[in-house]
């Protein structure tokens, strides 16, 4: 597996109060065996069902976004609904945060890249506001789709 997935993974074990063993716990398995998986002693690994179980019960998306970033993309959560979310309330000023933050976003980045050049804290910053961005997006689609049943067309 991946070092950046590896990684992840040991992350995540480590996390809860308790750490590794805690995790194993939750994963059913002894704390020597969930670090022969996580450490890939002798050929073990832990498969994907257990990494995604771990990822739900420490609610955190460490694996998810290195298996994102190793193929090439980004992981974005998609947001959490409420009942005001549901009925509808909420998209129109959704709407309105996102167009406001995307405004922001242009004037930020003119005023980074006025020099011809993106500093690293201006490149973290910059990275930021688009994910928020791209989240508010998703959350709008979601949002849709759940209140007004509109199908996802890929095409």
């Amino acid at each position: 597996m991946n070092n950046q997935i590896q990684l992840a993974l040991r992350e995540m074990a480590k996390s809860p109060n308790g750490g590794h063993a805690t995790t194993a716990a939750m994963l059913g398995l002894t704390l020597s065996a969930l670090e022969n998986r996580l450490y890939q002693i002798k050929g073990q690994a832990l498969s994907i069902e257990q990494a995604m179980i771990m990822q739900r019960m420490t609610e955190r998306t460490n694996f998810a976004e290195a298996v994102a970033r190793e193929s090439g993309g980004v992981f974005v959560k998609l947001p959490e609904l409420d009942a005001a979310a549901l009925l509808g309330l909420d998209i129109t000023e959704d709407f309105l945060h996102t167009f406001r933050d995307v405004g922001l976003l242009w004037d930020e980045w003119r005023e980074m890249t006025e020099d011809g050049k993106l500093e690293s804290e201006e490149s973290a910053r910059f990275w930021r506001r688009v994910h928020l961005s791209v989240c508010r997006l998703l959350g709008i689609a979601v949002q849709s789709d759940r209140i007004f049943g509109a199908e996802h067309d890929e095409n």
